[in-house]
């Protein structure tokens, strides 16, 4: 027995020593296989040492306000991984505690602790306050009983890098947009001087091993990176404060579906500040819905309704084809079968032109735009700069959607004159009611000072540019001007809600219906509006707001109880904030322009006068008239009753009896409008070859001269 046992263990030894040397033979076999096979190649690897590059990232340029304040710039961040393993069974009370220092839901937060990924890294950086805090947070709060499993110094590791920071969060976001966690820039200024922001990248060379392991102190800068640029905007941090404020009332009280607020100085086309809602906050941009990101301000388009009527006012000034005391009948207008009512339905019995915007008759300016026809009122739109985007340096800006030839009949030319049917940008709109403001002269918005240097060194300078400098004559558009200081002011205007005590403000209000996807209007649904400028006498700030879908009682919703009184707290700001003096005049509802504009007058009415009277009321208003004809009072004059013009201008009158004869006497048209011109000689029998637009420069006859009737004048016309 005994014997069987030690024979059995020695057979257990020895079976142990044979596959112990099996396995030895098998190893040193394969080392032996390995070294004849592949050993010269891993000897090789071993040695071999390659050079190896990465990107220098460069530092990325500040944005700042126009005093010099900055809106977006870098700062020290941290990629934040979390060992998740050690926190799953703690992950509930942990997210509640961590969440608000991450600025992230405590429900996204313990989903991601809770992950079956050992390690986390969170899709976005924190900076070094909330790295501190997440430390004190550790040192306070003991989630794990035992204080063992979780470890500040092994469970969250931190990653170095930059982060764009907006210190003012959703402050004037939609302009500035954002810079992504990726590095990519997304709307805004960030999108649109992404490459003079940026700067230009270095690189970095080192050393690897055949192995892939960066060997030490092998590190070299072979090219430097330059830092971006810097942005400097005409945004005023004050007013841009403040117009945010009135914005977060705004939404507060009405809960719109979107909103927009521009301030622009009409005189250079600066804009001084730009809101839109919804926003978002550029520094957590993630928790953002998709049309917080859109700037509303410039790139939507609507149908601007009233608003658009002083623009249509100016054209009609412009080409003579009304008079401001001419009248018409309110109410409503039949147009090739297509009834268009005023607002209130019934209207005010007749009324003049210049009440016509006062009391925002959508009929009287369906029947300016009937007067002015298709081929001035297209003529208008263009100069006006609704045609083409302003050319702002912001990105996506809109284009306008206006009536194409093949659809320009007589009632679209009509909802056309009251602002509807077409579409148009916000800030198209500060355009073109600035070039009223600005005596006629159409200024291109902008919102970029300057660009500078790391240095400071100025690279680009920006500043006012004059897209067209006389789209209607300053006299018209002074005229425009004060019909819409008695709209806010006057006893018959309805935008009283924008009157400012002490100043003149001129002002129009809208309140446009909103189209469905059928082509039929909402009848629940608007876009209320105001846009004015202040003092009216000399400009030197515009207001646009606009509020889609106001959630308020239809009986209520109109732009002035809705958008107007934000702009006139917005005006009343500004007009502190730059130190502007009340004004020492009130506004008149006759139709003489405000004090500060006494270089232009208003074009009596001559007609029935004599001659002799005639010439003596034209010369003490300061025209240049000349009477036409041998007998009898005036029976014509040229310009019409009621029109603006300047100190200066000509005028003829026409008496009931002209000897025609086979020659007349050419009369001196330089001033006259090319409209006035081509009537002046139908009346004396004459041809008119018309050349240019505008106002007569040149004719090809001689003032004085006898000429005879039929012949054609050439005459020559010009802005």
């Amino acid at each position: 027995m005994k014997t069987y046992r030690l024979s059995r263990n020695r057979k257990r030894i020895l079976g142990i020593h044979i596959g112990l040397t099996a396995m030895l033979g098998m190893v040193v076999f394969r080392i032996g296989y390995i070294q004849m096979a592949y050993g010269q190649r891993l000897l090789n690897q071993q040695s071999q040492v390659v050079d190896v590059s990465r990107p220098l990232i460069a530092a990325r340029g500040a944005i700042l306000d126009s005093s010099g304040s900055k809106l977006a710039y870098d700062v020290p961040a941290y990629y934040v991984d979390i060992k998740t393993v050690n926190f799953r069974n703690y992950a509930a009370a942990a997210s509640k505690i961590l969440a608000p220092i991450l600025s992230t839901s405590s429900t996204t937060l313990q989903s991601l602790l809770q992950s079956n990924n050992k390690w986390i890294q969170l899709s976005f950086t924190i900076m070094e306050p909330q790295k501190v805090r997440l430390q004190n947070a550790f040192n306070q709060h003991q989630w794990d009983p035992k204080n063992k499993s979780i470890q500040w110094s092994t469970d969250v590791t931190f990653t170095p890098t930059e982060q764009r920071y907006y210190p003012y969060g959703t402050f004037a976001a939609n302009t500035l947009g954002y810079v992504s966690t990726s590095g990519t820039s997304v709307g805004g200024i960030e999108q649109e001087y992404n490459q003079l922001l940026a700067g230009t990248s270095g690189v970095v060379t080192y050393k690897k091993d055949g192995y892939g392991f960066p060997l030490p102190n092998t590190e070299k800068v072979t090219k430097a990176a330059h830092a971006g640029d810097n942005i400097q905007l005409t945004l005023n941090g004050s007013i841009q404060g403040f117009v945010q404020n009135e914005m977060n009332s705004l939404v507060n009280q009405f809960h719109p579906d979107h909103a927009a607020i521009i301030v622009a100085n009409p005189q250079t086309g600066a804009i001084l500040a730009m809101s839109s809602s919804p926003t978002f906050n550029p520094n957590s941009y993630w928790t953002a819905t998709a049309k917080s990101f859109e700037n509303w301000a410039v790139s939507s388009t609507f149908e601007p309704g009233s608003t658009f009527k002083p623009v249509v006012l100016a054209a009609a000034l412009a080409t003579n084809s009304i008079a401001l005391n001419q009248t018409f009948q309110s109410g409503q207008i039949t147009i090739a079968g297509a009834t268009i009512h005023d607002w209130n339905y019934f209207g005010w019995g007749k009324l003049t032109f210049q009440q016509a915007l006062e009391k925002s008759s959508n009929v009287g300016f369906a029947t300016i735009a009937g007067r002015l026809g298709w081929p001035n009122l297209s003529h208008y739109m263009q100069v006006f700069g609704f045609d083409r985007p302003t050319g702002i340096n912001l990105p996506n800006e809109a284009s306008s959607i206006l009536f194409p030839s093949s659809q320009r009949g007589p009632v679209q030319l009509a909802t056309s004159g009251f602002g509807q049917g077409i579409s148009v940008t916000p800030l198209q709109q500060i355009q073109a009611i600035g070039a009223i403001a600005n005596g006629g002269k159409l200024m291109r918005p902008y919102i970029v000072s300057k660009i500078t240097s790391p240095t400071g060194k100025v690279i680009k300078q920006y500043g006012p540019t004059i897209e067209n400098p006389r789209v209607v004559p300053p006299a018209v558009a002074h005229a425009v001007s004060h019909v819409m200081v008695l709209d806010v002011s006057g006893k018959s205007g309805i935008d009283t809600t924008a009157q400012i005590p002490g100043y003149l403000v001129a002002g129009k209000t809208g309140t446009a219906q909103v189209p469905g996807p059928n082509g039929q209007f909402y009848t629940n649904r608007f876009i209320t509006s105001f846009i004015g400028f202040v003092p009216a006498n000399n400009p030197k700030v515009e207001v646009y707001v606009t509020v889609d879908w106001p959630k308020v009682a239809l009986s209520k919703t109109w732009g002035s109880t809705v958008a107007a009184p934000f702009a006139t707290a917005i005006m009343k700001y500004c007009l502190q904030y730059y130190h502007i003096p009340p004004n020492t005049v009130t506004a008149s509802s006759s139709t003489s322009l405000p004090q500060g504009h006494a270089q232009y007058v208003v074009v009596p009415d001559i007609v029935g006068s004599t001659p002799q009277r005639a010439l003596t009321t034209l010369q003490q208003l300061g025209l240049n008239p000349s009477i036409i004809g041998v007998s009898g009072n005036v029976t014509e004059q040229w310009p019409l009753p009621g029109t603006t013009v300047e100190k200066g201008s000509r005028m003829i009158g026409l008496m009931s009896t002209v000897d025609i004869g086979k020659s007349v006497t050419m009369p001196n048209l330089v001033g006259l409008s090319m409209r006035d011109a081509d009537s002046v000689l139908s009346a004396l029998s004459l041809t008119a070859s018309l050349h240019g637009a505008g106002y007569v420069v040149q004719q090809s006859v001689r003032a004085g001269s006898k000429v005879t009737i039929g012949t054609t004048i050439s005459i020559t016309g010009a802005p």
